[in-house]
């Protein structure tokens, strides 16, 4: 695997600024690329609101995984 990331509840804002950084974008731009893609209307303060607040639902973060071009993978702990 090329890149591969561990995300962590507790640091998930940092964590996908960095990952949206990696690929050329901003949080603006990963959340108007979101929006037009999956035809939402939410405001970029929601995403950081829900990220702060530790409600960004499963879906949500595999939209923004989507747009990275990333795919979410669970993997039992040692």
């Amino acid at each position: 695997m090329d890149k591969e990331f561990k995300l962590d509840i507790n640091n998930i804002n940092t964590q996908l600024k960095y990952l949206a950084n990696l690929e050329g974008m901003n949080m603006t731009m990963l959340k108007f690329a979101v929006n037009e893609v999956f035809d939402k209307k939410d405001s970029v303060r929601n995403l950081y609101n829900k990220m702060k607040h530790k409600t960004l639902r499963v879906s949500e973060l595999a939209e923004i995984a989507e747009i990275m071009n990333y795919e979410i993978i669970l993997r039992k702990k040692p």
